[in-house]
């Protein structure tokens, strides 16, 4: 394959190519759409899986046998491949780190001569030793580095000693740090000062307001109000909470729209909460538009404190109502722009925003699309393409 005009790019990602869109993808697509090719190394991990992590090992298997067949990487869309590598949990032994390098970076090696990679935008997403080995085998004598700071790993990480060494060394092996809110900008700051603030943006044209569109077939009958969630169902969210708050409106309906990542039995069987599980990321607009009220029922716990909801800005660019914990990005977010109603992670206090939201359904004067419009993935990832070509060696 001759090289694009327009570069090459790698993402090493935290998460799976499916089925939760986020701004891995997003970046991912937006530059192979510009015209680069992209090579999009699929979630090499923090910590070794466990049984709610079944699913996902499967997918990765699946994907990694289907990518044998057809060169160790499959094409999603034009310019934008997906590689899926089988690897070992990093912060190993030693013998576990060597195995790696031989399955993964061997993988990998042979993915990126096969696509003609040369020189690329290295964009991690990871602070482990895998990922330190995959940038020193992929980047070039001229590759910018990106390290794409979105949370607080060492909440996560079961090897939080080795997170420590290899964070650090990330950091200040990138040319570039984009960090998601104040509280990773500072993290960042103990390593490096080439740290620029970037939380992930929203895609303009996926959630679109006014355009009115068929019901998904789910949504349909369902008595209002609907109180709706899109996104994965992971750790943070209040299972417990949402169960309470469904035995107290049993008229209204609550409809989440993402995949089960944690036990989920509190809120399982409820006659009146509808776990559909994951959808595509452009079918997730035709949800939210049969939404009365959005929500983001998080736990306020300390391992939260680093989150940026994206969710908040796609409901916010299909004008709905917002309610959502208050943790404490989503409280300066609301400081600045005053479009959201924060409530404690409590029963009594969140429903009392879910009605006062339902008061205030309507956005008259559009703020909540205005918001909205300042976050756009096409400005954002052009004023970090800037700053990308001028760390270019």
């Amino acid at each position: 394959m001759e090289p694009q005009p327009g570069g090459h790019a790698v993402i090493i990602s935290s998460v799976e190519w499916e089925p939760l869109w986020q701004g891995q993808q997003e970046i991912a697509s937006r530059l192979a759409g510009m015209g680069h090719r992209v090579l999009f190394v699929e979630n090499t991990g923090i910590r070794a899986p466990g049984l709610p992590d079944a699913r996902r090992v499967v997918h990765r298997v699946r994907h990694w046998w289907e990518g044998l067949r057809s060169g160790g990487v499959r094409e999603v869309r034009p310019n934008l491949y997906v590689c899926a590598p089988l690897v070992m949990p990093p912060f190993g032994p030693p013998w576990r780190r060597e195995l790696n390098r031989y399955l993964l970076l061997g993988t990998v090696r042979r993915v990126a001569r096969r696509l003609g990679l040369r020189d690329p935008v290295v964009w991690n997403f990871l602070p482990t030793d895998t990922a330190l080995d995959l940038i020193n085998l992929l980047a070039g004598p001229t590759s910018p580095v990106v390290y794409y700071c979105i949370a607080d790993f060492s909440t996560l990480a079961p090897n939080r000693s080795a997170l420590a060494r290899f964070e650090p060394a990330i950091a200040r092996r990138a040319d570039l740090v984009f960090a998601q809110c104040d509280e990773l900008d500072a993290r960042c700051r103990q390593w490096t000062d080439r740290v620029h603030q970037f939380p992930f943006g929203v895609s303009l044209e996926a959630f679109r307001h006014g355009e009115v569109r068929p019901l998904p077939a789910e949504l349909r009958g369902l008595p209002h109000p609907i109180i709706g969630y899109v996104g994965g169902l992971h750790r943070f969210v209040h299972f417990e909470m949402l169960a309470e708050m469904a035995a107290r409106k049993r008229d209204w309906s609550w409809v989440m729209v993402g995949p089960v990542q944690e036990d989920a039995t509190a809120i399982r069987g409820l006659p009146n909460i509808h776990l559909l599980g994951p959808r595509q990321h452009g079918a997730l607009s035709d949800y939210v538009q049969g939404f009365d009220v959005c929500v983001v029922p998080y736990r306020d716990v300390d391992a939260a404190s680093a989150i940026v909801p994206t969710k908040i800005q796609e409901y916010l660019a299909m004008g709905k109502p917002v309610v959502a914990a208050r943790l404490p990005c989503v409280e300066r977010f609301n400081e600045r722009h005053r479009v959201l109603i924060t409530a404690p992670d409590q029963p009594d206090a969140f429903l009392a925003g879910i009605e006062n939201a339902l008061v205030a359904a309507d956005d008259p004067l559009g703020r909540r699309r205005e918001v909205a419009q300042h976050a756009g993935w096409d400005a954002r990832l052009a004023e970090m393409l800037e700053l990308v070509a001028l760390t270019r060696k």
